[in-house]
């Protein structure tokens, strides 16, 4: 996953920059106004990597990001914290979208990601 998403980043292929610390990203999408995007997976999880590429590959969802939110991987059972109820997440990958306050903003999308749904909860904030 590591390499495909180094591969990713090296082709320029999308427009905006992946986190892989939830604090630092939190910070950012504070400091920037912005809706943190939280894309929760557990190591060698294929289908993760799949949907990553999904997320990646479309340029509408790639600039609705950029311009909407900080984007975040999180392994689980990562070290660093984050907020609890991600803890309860039993689905991988999950996606979940947070506000300033590390809120809910919109439903979690588990599993298949529905690209009209999250387009709608980066544009809805």
């Amino acid at each position: 996953m590591k390499l495909f998403v180094f591969l990713l980043l090296c082709s320029g292929v999308f427009a905006f920059s992946i986190e892989s610390s939830y604090e630092a990203a939190h910070k950012k999408a504070l400091q920037e106004e912005k809706l943190l995007v939280v894309f929760l997976t557990k190591k060698g999880l294929s289908r993760a990597s799949r949907r990553l590429q999904m997320l990646l590959e479309s340029k509408e969802i790639s600039d609705a990001i950029e311009k909407e939110a900080v984007f975040v991987i999180i392994y689980k059972d990562q070290r660093e914290s984050y907020p609890i109820e991600l803890l309860y997440t039993q689905e991988y990958p999950t996606l979940f979208f947070l506000n300033n306050e590390e809120l809910f903003t919109c439903e979690a999308q588990r599993r298949d990601i529905d690209k009209k749904a999250l387009l709608e909860c980066l544009k809805a904030e």
